[in-house]
């Protein structure tokens, strides 16, 4: 958004030139069907003087003065953002410091926020989840201005934020779980009751899942399955390394990290039992179990899978990026997709869920089913 001057080659008098306002906001290119919409309007010639413009000032030149107010209109720009980003911020610690006392946020974050210094000192010093989620926690607790004590009574006007800010239900749910901790820790030190807030069921629930789902901004959704058939179709386009990559995913079910370890030769093995092969890949996703535990199945049933082992001992796979990805095979499918899909395709091969969550590395049944089992596809068997 700012002043433009465009070039008028076929105007027989000076100046050969006009000096256009153009700007982006929405709410000027409403009606555009353009890919990049845009409106402008002609300066009149009556505030060129004004605006620094004169009439004999070659073409050059009026774009040097048109960069030159650019840039003014830049900095005025930067200096109202930031007034009002400190104004907002002054706003909100005032309504903070009045619900969030500095000295029970301090030893609440302590106590239940904090990593241990062990970890710190092995180079982990970043932001966990938990504290990303108390700050949003702490958002509502300012924007609601509602006392823990009062929250079970009030439980709607929370759903009401909720379905506001249109977050998912199972962000909601974190946030619901770090502020019902914060009540009762904060309600402890000052000697009242507190009943937690419920997280949200049956029509509220709806509700709020709505809300996320309408909203106009675009979502980060879960990849959508690869299949054989995708990876046949884009034979000869994609590199070699890279579809071999795919393949490892789409016929062992890995994860993406697993994949780039299997260049690592002390992070898979090939056990040969009862005539038949198994693969053995370490999970470096896992950390909450002993270093035996870590280590999941998967048996070479079929011949895809025989080949897929092949590309692992001939280590000739390289991972795609995943812009790569989306050109080929669409926007929805990202480099989880063959992992996605590998349920549906083993239990068309007639394999039993509970099996196919073990080769998944999933700790539970539910987990498969949950998120990884397509709901709109089924199969039968005769």
């Amino acid at each position: 958004m700012g002043y433009y001057v465009k070039a008028l080659p076929n105007k027989k008098t000076e100046p050969m030139w006009k000096v256009q306002y153009v700007s982006f906001k929405k709410s000027d290119t409403k009606d555009s069907v353009a890919k990049y919409p845009k409106k402008e309007w002609d300066i009149a010639k009556d505030r060129w003087l004004d605006l620094g413009f004169y009439k004999y000032m070659s073409l050059a030149e009026a774009k040097a003065r048109a960069s030159q107010l650019n840039s003014q209109l830049e900095i005025k720009r930067q200096e109202e953002r930031l007034i009002k980003i400190a104004e907002e911020s002054k706003n909100f610690q005032r309504r903070f410091d009045s619900v969030l006392p500095d000295e029970f946020v301090g030893e609440f974050e302590k106590r239940f926020m904090r990593k241990r210094d062990s970890e710190v000192d092995r180079g982990k010093r970043r932001t966990s989840r938990a504290m990303i989620v108390w700050k949003a926690a702490q958002k509502m607790i300012v924007s609601i201005g509602i006392e823990p004590t009062d929250w079970f009574y009030s439980t709607y006007e929370i759903y009401d934020y909720f379905h506001s800010k249109k977050y998912s239900i199972r962000y909601i749910q974190s946030i619901l779980k770090i502020a019902n901790l914060w009540g009762y820790f904060f309600c402890k030190k000052t000697g009242r009751a507190f009943l937690p807030v419920a997280t949200p069921k049956g029509y509220e629930r709806m509700r709020l899942i709505d809300a996320y789902y309408n909203k106009s901004e675009k979502l980060r959704t879960a990849s959508g399955p690869l299949t054989p058939e995708d990876l046949y179709t884009s034979k000869g386009k994609i590199k070699d390394e890279q579809l071999n990559w795919l393949y490892l995913t789409v016929w062992l079910g890995l994860r993406p990290q697993e994949v780039d370890n299997l260049k690592n030769e002390e992070l898979w093995k090939i056990e040969e039992s009862n005539q038949r092969k198994i693969l053995w890949v370490f999970q470096t996703k896992i950390v909450a179990l002993p270093y035996e535990d870590r280590w999941k199945p998967i048996p070479i049933l079929f011949d895809e899978q025989e080949f897929a082992l092949r590309i692992i001992k001939g280590q000739k796979f390289h991972r795609p990026l995943v812009k790569t990805v989306h050109r080929y095979f669409g926007k929805g499918i990202d480099l989880y997709g063959g992992r996605k899909g590998f349920v549906d395709l083993m239990l068309s091969r007639g394999h039993e869920l509970e099996n196919i969550s073990v080769w998944m590395g999933h700790s539970t049944l539910d987990r498969t089913w949950r998120s990884y089992k397509q709901r709109k596809k089924y199969h039968l068997r005769y």
